[in-house]
């Protein structure tokens, strides 16, 4: 099999059959070639992405998965992940809003953001970087995303009974739809003037990211890798999404979905 189709352990040990720790390995087959060095038990698993944490608590140990998602704090999801793609630093810089300063916390993250035109404020020149993030803002800002590095799914078709075409956000909505990143709510609404919460918001970019936990491995690691206070109920509908998107893991990703390996 080719290297997409599947992943391959590799055991390194010595004439007298001990493993060895970082010994550089290059895996080939006819189209692909990857390399990388075995761990410290002499094994190495290829080929895997890394999947860097992109969302963080608060300082009392929470995650709050159903607060509402700030602006700013959507800035700094999407400032991490373009940073993580483009192989940069999200460097200080400065924004044209006249609400963003360089004492706030998030100053980077939208002066980044604005540098690549993911977002563009309000018409009196504001960011409002504490405000709520609505439905409709937060799709659009996954969209200019995506849009910087794949080619998005356009389509007008609407399943929605409140997202009208007069609506500001319609084409963003419609194409968020084709691409099967939002399903709305059993009443047939999108909402998309009302704000969203983290844990919409981590659902959301992990399907943008195509990342899906391994709750195999976080069932039993659990310990490990859930840090928040508030998060201990496993029945929770988005426990898994939020611990994916909080844990920097080595992952393989196939048509079974994602296996989390380290």
């Amino acid at each position: 099999k080719t290297l997409d189709d599947n992943y391959y352990t590799i055991t390194v040990t010595d004439n007298k059959g001990k493993t060895t720790a970082g010994i550089d390995v290059t895996l080939k087959d006819k189209n692909n070639s990857v390399s990388g060095a075995t761990d410290a038990n002499g094994q190495l698993i290829m080929p895997t992405n890394t999947h860097n944490s992109y969302v963080v608590g608060y300082e009392d140990g929470a995650f709050k998965p159903e607060n509402n998602m700030t602006r700013a704090e959507a800035a700094a999801i999407f400032a991490r992940n373009i940073a993580e793609r483009k192989g940069e630093n999200i460097s200080s810089g400065k924004s044209s809003f006249t609400d963003v300063n360089s004492k706030l916390w998030c100053n980077n993250s939208i002066a980044y953001l604005e540098k690549y035109n993911i977002i563009s404020g309000y018409n009196d020149g504001t960011f409002r970087p504490e405000e709520q993030i609505t439905r409709a803002e937060f799709v659009t800002m996954c969209m200019r995303f995506y849009d910087m590095f794949e080619d998005i799914t356009v389509s007008d078709k609407n399943i929605f009974n409140d997202v009208p075409k007069s609506h500001w956000a319609s084409g963003y909505i419609y194409n968020a739809i084709a691409m099967k990143w939002i399903e709305g709510y059993a009443d047939g609404t999108f909402k998309p003037d009302s704000n969203i919460t983290r844990a919409e918001v981590v659902a959301i970019v992990n399907r943008v990211l195509d990342r899906s936990a391994d709750t195999e491995y976080v069932n039993k690691n659990i310990s490990a890798v859930n840090k928040f206070t508030d998060l201990k109920d496993k029945s929770y509908w988005a426990l898994y999404e939020i611990l994916e998107a909080a844990n920097t893991h080595m992952a393989v990703q196939s048509a079974n979905g994602e296996t989390c390996v380290k």
